[in-house]
């Protein structure tokens, strides 16, 4: 399979009507993990598996962004052992940049790499997770502009996490799942009239590799177990072959 990016335009969908402290689960595959009342967000998991090498996706930049001042925003891969290791792209208010979240780690850790900002010209990027050891796993992120061109530094480095989380065996994460996820939360009230949205987004071409190949990562294939999105009136999603669009509004 064809590693490769792209940029399309994508539609905007707004979920209507919306609701106030809206928290409601939609699961539409399997069951849901957790959650949090901090905003809107959805989750799909691998089975729990000793297959797989690396996850990939192409993500297209959301071409619709307003955080309103307090919310953040996260488009990410992530590793799940005993708990989870995030790993992707993160808005805070300085723009797309890389990051990883450890949630092994007491209290939980993450790492901001701002000076891996993506330029104003960055309309997409690629991303490919694995793990490394016990203790290491490896973060690859390369922005793309609207030919596909690289632009901006490319992220390609190892980071450690804390012990006692995943197992890795013959280089592949080891009874353990790879996911995906958007969310768009708040440390503080979640007000959810605040007119913040994320919209436009898109994981696209999204593969698990074992090692010889790479293997279809869709909602209706077999490597997705799990499925589930909360805060049902503001966030909606549609689903094509090995991609996923996203959009969340707060609007009242």
């Amino acid at each position: 399979m064809r590693r490769q990016g792209g940029i399309r335009a994508i539609n905007n969908d707004l979920p209507v009507p919306f609701s106030l402290n809206d928290y409601q689960v939609t699961q539409y595959k399997g069951s849901y993990n957790f959650v949090e009342k901090s905003g809107g967000y959805y989750y799909m998991y691998s089975p729990v598996t000793s297959k797989y090498r690396s996850a990939y996706a192409y993500i297209v930049l959301p071409t619709g962004f307003n955080r309103a001042n307090h919310r953040n925003a996260f488009i990410s891969l992530g590793m799940k052992g005993k708990h989870g290791i995030d790993l992707g792209i993160t808005n805070q208010g300085k723009g797309w940049c890389p990051y990883m979240s450890d949630f092994n780690a007491s209290p939980h850790h993450t790492e901001i790499y701002d000076d891996y900002v993506a330029p104003s010209t960055a309309k997409g990027a690629i991303i490919t997770i694995k793990p490394v050891n016990s203790t290491t796993v490896h973060l690859y992120i390369q922005f793309k502009d609207a030919n596909d061109e690289n632009v901006g530094k490319v992220f390609d480095k190892d980071i450690k996490v804390t012990s006692g989380n995943i197992s890795v065996s013959n280089e592949k994460l080891s009874n353990g799942q790879f996911y995906r996820f958007v969310s768009f939360i708040t440390a503080g009230t979640d007000n959810q009239a605040d007119g913040s949205y994320l919209t436009g987004g898109m994981f696209k071409n999204c593969q698990l590799y074992n090692g010889t190949s790479y293997v279809s990562w869709g909602k209706e294939d077999s490597t997705v177990k799990d499925c589930f999105s909360v805060s049902k009136s503001h966030v909606t999603l549609s689903w094509s072959g090995q991609n996923d669009t996203f959009n969340i509004r707060f609007n009242g």
